[in-house]
């Protein structure tokens, strides 16, 4: 494989380095599990490790990824016709949401206030974890209550919303802290790791005896759900989420269960002698 020509066509294309790095390995993946130099390489044998990774129980969005990465350099940069390669439906799945009373409980046990505000922004906010480590001061509207999020997912900017406790919780944290720098959680290499994100947060989870598996994106869930539950209307979550598709975000409504436990059933009218 080019991999030289595969990395300079992706950075044409300006994927994003996540997006760059998952292709990359899975074509490397792909070419050691098939043995078969770039060239040779047919649908079938693509389709061959498709169904590998569905036999190793590996989910749909894992093996579309792969398909994509794959039909990237196979289909448009090598030109060999895949149109025969399905991709999978994905599963529907019930999302486990945090509930307003667990990030309470998240809140309460977190006592650095560094890693408080990281739980607050998240959910306050609906940003996206890698989003949140590269907040920056001048990207706050903290009058308006407004946050700005430069460059996210697919490359472009826009605008979110900010709570009043989450300005307050920042102002405090950004005028104790012991060093200034431009990002809000900065650190000695200009600004924390994702990863460090997800273990303050599985580290509050374990400390507030939650069960429930809470990560960055699950929180990122619970604000938009919780805004379908008081009648945010779906465009405006689809604005402050930065999704490209109505439909994404019509997902939430799927996973919101509060309005179903306001509907009565019929068989509650019925008057059946016991």
């Amino acid at each position: 494989m080019n991999t030289e020509t595969l990395i300079d066509e992706m950075k044409l294309r300006n994927f994003s380095e996540k997006t760059v790095k998952a292709y990359l390995y899975y074509n490397e993946i792909f070419l050691k599990f098939i043995d078969k130099s770039p060239k040779e390489v047919s649908g079938q044998d693509i389709k061959l490790y498709l169904l590998h990774l569905i036999n190793r129980k590996k989910s749909s969005s894992t093996v579309n990824l792969a398909h994509n990465a794959l039909a990237f350099y196979y289909g448009k940069i090598l030109r060999k016709n895949l149109k025969n390669v399905p991709f999978q439906k994905r599963e529907q799945r019930e999302r486990e949401v945090p509930t307003q009373d667990e990030i309470i409980k998240l809140l309460e046990v977190t006592r650095n206030l560094k890693h408080r505000l990281m739980i607050s922004l998240l959910y306050a906010s609906g940003v996206r974890v890698s989003e949140l480590v590269n907040i920056k001061q001048n990207h706050v509207d903290f009058e308006r209550r407004l946050l700005t999020i430069k460059q996210g997912k697919g490359n472009k900017d826009r605008i979110t919303i900010l709570s009043d406790l989450v300005i307050f919780e920042m102002k405090n944290y950004l005028n104790t802290r012991p060093y200034n720098s431009d990002y809000i959680f900065a650190s000695h290499k200009g600004h924390i790791t994702t990863r460090t994100v997800e273990e303050v947060i599985n580290a509050a989870r374990r400390k507030a005896n939650i069960s429930k598996n809470i990560t960055p994106h699950s929180l990122r869930h619970s604000f938009a759900t919780h805004h379908m539950e008081s009648g945010t209307r779906a465009e405006y979550i689809q604005k402050m989420l930065g999704h490209k598709d109505i439909r994404t975000t019509k997902i939430y409504e799927r996973v919101s269960t509060k309005l179903l436990e306001e509907i009565k059933s019929p068989h509650d009218r019925m008057k059946v002698r016991v």
